[in-house]
């Protein structure tokens, strides 16, 4: 691991240590967690990522029961993740249920259930707390301020290099549009006025440039 993986992957050791995870059992999955966010095939779903869910939740203005069970669901929710694949959330969940039984500690069904709810953000978060922040948390990025949107979207065109332009285009416009049909796009209320401008600002901007790239596509067929 370099510097900035040790750095982030103290946090995954002081919650497994926090709530009774062995050392052997907290390094071996922790080297598994390293090898899949660090996998060649990533560009946004990587251990930054991780590392800005927890950022966020360190400082959720809300008091979230079963805390732990949350942190959890943010390590293991992209473990297995492959652009061409339908079943990266059912896969992780899985791990991540197997795991934290194996070790008897926390909620494994609830971790198991936090991370399947990640799988569709096209429809409205649940009214428990622990779903809404997730929600939340991994769709922060819409948000960003412009220079970091920007590289979102780079890294998730990236990590779909398998699909040609024009079909990516046309399956992006479709998520977007069906994110901004989402009111409000964030669960939480203190989100909702802190991000949700930002975000339906940065989703509209992309929408142009699709648009745009769609149509220039399309001349140059004719």
């Amino acid at each position: 691991m370099d510097a900035k993986e040790i750095e982030i992957m103290s946090q995954w050791f002081d919650l497994c240590y926090d709530i009774g995870i062995d050392l052997e059992s907290a390094t071996s999955m922790g080297q598994k967690i390293v090898n899949a966010y660090s996998s060649s095939h990533r560009n946004y779903h990587t251990l930054e990522h991780v590392n800005h869910c927890l950022s966020i939740l360190d400082q959720v203005p809300i008091a979230i029961d079963e805390e732990n069970d949350l942190r959890f669901a943010i390590w293991f929710h992209d473990i297995v993740y492959d652009p061409k694949s339908e079943e990266n959330e059912i896969q992780s969940a899985q791990i991540a249920y197997d795991w934290l039984n194996k070790q008897a500690v926390g909620n494994p069904d609830q971790v198991r259930n936090l991370i399947l709810s990640t799988a569709n953000y096209l429809e409205p978060a649940t009214d428990q707390i622990s779903y809404m922040v997730l929600h939340d948390i991994d769709l922060a990025i819409l948000a960003s301020e412009e220079s970091i949107y920007l590289q979102y979207q780079r890294d998730i065109r990236e990590e779909f290099r398998h699909l040609q332009d024009e079909e990516f285009l046309h399956a992006r416009r479709k998520f977007l549009k069906a994110v901004l049909e989402l009111n409000p796009l964030y669960a939480i209320e203190a989100y909702e006025h802190q991000w949700e401008e930002k975000a339906r600002q940065n989703i509209s901007n992309e929408l142009k440039k699709i648009e745009k790239s769609i149509n220039l596509l399309s001349s140059t067929e004719k």
